[in-house]
């Protein structure tokens, strides 16, 4: 590799965020289904009578 001491390498901060918001992303997305916001559960709910 090239002289990069003391430094972090570009490739490397990219590929860390981009993996830190696709996991942001998904635990927001399997909230949205699954948690409070979710519309299934009043629908299942609703079936239960």
């Amino acid at each position: 590799m090239t002289n990069t001491t003391g430094r972090v390498p570009l490739w490397l901060v990219g590929t860390v965020a981009g993996t830190l918001v696709i996991g942001l992303l998904g635990v927001f997305f399997y909230g949205a289904y699954s948690g409070l916001g979710s519309s299934l559960r009043e629908r299942i709910d609703a079936n239960d009578d």
